[in-house]
């Protein structure tokens, strides 16, 4: 007996219509391919995604409640680099995203330029975050928080020169 993979070629759909099933949206039980779309409380678009075969691939636009355009991202096969800016057009945040999950280094900013903070998400066990860093204004290192699966393990706090002291394990 062969198997058969189905495909819907559903053109649009909300994404709160979407399922997703490890790392797979579905829509009315079938891997979705079209265009998903977000609406905020108000009804208003503020997102639309491409899909195919189950997985966002090619662009996904996040809009604030006015229209403006928050964000602009490219997926292949659920991968992809996710940035949203400011409304002076400063980056806000930025990182890689596989299947809606955080990987690698996440980069936070505020609306002058300046990294407020950094986060680095485990590449081995998806959602796992393994490190949070903080930053004062000036760019010096301020606080981290260290986990291990999902439990802060340590938590280190610097001077305004960056000099380590204080120190909480646990």
């Amino acid at each position: 007996m062969t198997n058969f993979l189905v495909v819907v070629s559903a053109q649009n759909a909300l994404m709160k219509e979407l399922s997703l099933e490890g790392e797979f949206y579905f829509y009315r039980g079938e891997k979705f391919s079209g265009l998903g779309f977000l609406k905020n409380k108000k009804g208003q678009f503020i997102a639309e995604a491409s899909f195919k075969k189950g997985k966002m691939h090619g662009s996904r636009v996040c809009y604030n409640s006015r229209g403006r355009i928050l964000s602009k991202d490219k997926f292949k096969k659920g991968k992809g680099r996710f940035k949203t800016y400011y409304s002076n057009g400063h980056i806000k945040h930025e990182g890689l995203l596989i299947n809606q999950t955080k990987v690698g280094l996440w980069k936070f900013y505020d609306a002058r330029g300046g990294v407020k903070a950094k986060e680095f998400w485990s590449t081995n066990t998806l959602g796992s975050l393994l490190w949070e860093k903080y930053f004062n204004k000036l760019g010096v290192l301020e606080s981290e928080v260290i986990y291990e699966e999902g439990v802060i393990k340590v938590e280190n706090y610097f001077d305004e020169s960056g000099v380590l002291f204080k120190s909480n394990k646990y």
